[in-house]
Order: structure tokens, then sequence, then C-alpha cells
């Protein structure tokens, strides 16, 4: 085992009050160390065990009083944090609705038992987003209200993949728990394309941003240690379908057939070509600008860089990397066509050119 840099040790061992310092790139290198080192599921086990916390811990005091001040200079980007918010939020309890037949279909004890702790973590994440919207955003009524409230703010990549996939997967998992392949087409939604592709990129630019404008401590410091919980899930999940395509190569198959057909919406979620952005790059301070086409990179490669590992060609992971091109491509356009303005990515694109 190689030995952990001292930004691993750091993210390892930070108490929650510690992850409020710490940047989202060393909770990724963390979580990339862990990958090499294939961690068994019981050690991610032991990991969840140290580094519990609790939503109660969190002091959301000043945030309130950031957010408030938004109002004044930064009206645009609060519409755009809201709507960052909001699609964790409803993503976390759409998870923590869905996951129990994978916990009860797991081949094997120390599956069952992580999965148990990742039941766990998504349920304390909608907490702790409950938390925020109600004493920051200003949402009240609890989890249910909050959650009615938000509904409509979906956008079309997000029903896709949460609403039917997602749902439809699960379902047919708790139908025959002893249809190992479908729990296996259930882990690659799960694991690569709702967390190792779509939460890690949200996370890595909402926490940039925040962290740049050094605001809402609190929620920086929960949503950190979020990120830090989720890093455990994915390796699972990796770790779980490299034992997949090792037992039966024809898993690889439906892992990705899984990838080919849900590749398009979940591109979809992250442009979100339907929604119109509040506020444009020339407005944005240049230190908050953030570029579509590094999110774009981001994650692209973070879905690749896990489909190696457990086990896909060069060649597919090639063929996911260019139809991912071309998907955000055809968003984009379709940006402007729906709403007879730019898309950013122009803007970053035309200010590359001149550089």
């Amino acid at each position: 085992m190689t030995k952990p840099t001292s930004e691993v040790e750091r993210v390892e061992k930070a108490s929650l009050a510690e992850l409020g310092d710490v940047h989202i790139d060393d909770v990724y290198q963390h979580m990339d160390w862990t990958l090499k080192q294939r961690a068994t599921p019981m050690e991610l086990y032991y990991r969840w065990e140290k580094q519990n916390w609790s939503t109660q811990d969190l002091d959301f005091s000043a945030d309130a009083i950031h957010w408030a001040s938004m109002i004044e200079d930064f009206q645009g980007i609060r519409d755009e944090l809201q709507h960052t918010f909001t699609l964790f939020f409803i993503g976390e309890q759409a998870v923590t609705d869905t996951l129990s037949p994978l916990v009860h279909a797991a081949p094997d004890e120390p599956a069952r038992i992580f999965l148990s702790t990742q039941l766990v973590d998504e349920a304390r994440h909608a907490v702790f987003f409950s938390r925020f919207f109600e004493e920051v955003v200003g949402i009240k009524g609890g989890l249910a209200a909050a959650l009615a409230a938000l509904e409509s703010q979906k956008v079309a990549g997000f029903r896709t993949i949460f609403d039917t996939d997602l749902v439809a997967a699960t379902e047919a998992v708790r139908e025959d728990p002893h249809d190992y392949g479908k729990w296996v087409e259930g882990i690659t939604i799960y694991h690569l394309i709702v967390e190792g592709m779509l939460a890690l990129t949200g996370q890595k630019f909402l926490l940039e941003t925040l962290r740049e404008m050094g605001i809402l401590p609190g929620f920086y410091a929960g949503f950190t240690a979020v990120a830090r919980d989720e890093s455990r899930h994915v390796n699972f999940g990796v770790r779980a379908l490299m034992e997949a395509a090792i037992r039966d190569p024809s898993h690889l198959d439906r892992l990705e057939g899984v990838i080919r057909r849900l590749l398009e919406p979940a591109c979809r979620i992250v442009v979100a070509p339907d929604r119109r952005y509040g506020i444009r790059p020339q407005e944005t301070p240049p230190n908050l600008r953030i570029d579509p086409h590094d999110v774009r990179d981001f994650s692209l490669h973070s879905l690749t860089k896990r489909l190696r590992v457990v086990g896909c060609s060069k060649e597919f992971c090639d063929e996911i990397n260019d139809l991912g091109r071309s998907y955000y491509e055809a968003d984009w356009a379709e940006y402007e066509q729906l709403h007879g303005e730019e898309h950013p990515y122009r803007f970053f694109r035309l200010h590359a050119s001149s550089v």
C-alpha cells in the first residue's frame, strides 16, 4: 500500500469543523488514493465509523446573514446557487427513497453492511439540506414541505434519471433480488452516473465558488462532509462493479449498456438547456466565472476514470468521452435555440481564442 500524502491524511482524519477549511480537490485526491488501494467494503465501512458526523453540529447563523446580504449585490449568483442546492436536495432524497432494494440484494454480507451505511449517509444528507433550506434559504415546513415546494424545479434530464431509470432499476431489483445482473445495473446508475459523474461534478464547482466568495461556512463544512461520504460510496461501487466484471464478463456488457443509455440525460442534467441562466459570464466577477468546458471535461473524466478501473476497454472509454462531448455541444445549441441568446460557452471559447 502506498503511503498517503499529507492532504490525504488530513481529509481522512478531519472532523466536521476541520472540513470547513478543506478544499474539495483534496477530498478528490483522497478519493483517488482510496481508489488505487481498491478498498474493500469492510475497509470502507471502518472509514464510515471514523468519519461519522452530525447535522446538528452545524451552525447556519452566519450562512443566513450571508444569504440575505446577497440580495443586494449578487442576486444572479444567488439564484444559480439556489438552483444547484435544489437539485442536490431533491437528489439526496431520491436516492434515500430508492436505495434499500440494493442493500437487501447485495451479493454478500460485507457489501450489505457497507450499503447500509450508505443508506444512513443519504438520509443524513437529506436532513442536512432540509435544515439549510429552512434556516438559510427560508423554505419552511420541514422536509416534506420543502421537497414539495421544490419539485417543479427539476430539469428534464433529472426527471429521466432520478424519476424514471433509477426507480425502474431499483424496482427491478426489489422484484427479483437474486438477479445479480439487475443489481449490477442498479449499482452502475447509483455509483457511476449519479454519484461518480453528476454529484462529483456539482460538488466541485459549487464548493469552489463558495470558497472563492468566502460565504456560507456552515454549508461549506457540511457539504464537504457530504463529499467525503460520497467518495466512500463511489469507491464501493467501483470495487463492486470490478468484481462483477471478473465474476462474469457479460456483466461488463450490461454496465456499458447502462452508461450508453444514460449518458445523454446525464449531460443534460449538467447543462440544463431547458432552464435559462440567471446571470451571464460578462456580469460575473472574473474569479467566480465557471467555464462550461471545464465542467464538461471534469464530468466526463470523472466517469471514464472509474470505467477504466472497473475494466472497460480504452475504446469504450474513448467512445463515451466522444459521445459526451457531442451531447454537451448539442445541449449548448439547444439552449440557444430555446432562449434566443448565446450560451455562456461562447464567451469562454472566444476568450480562449483571443489569448
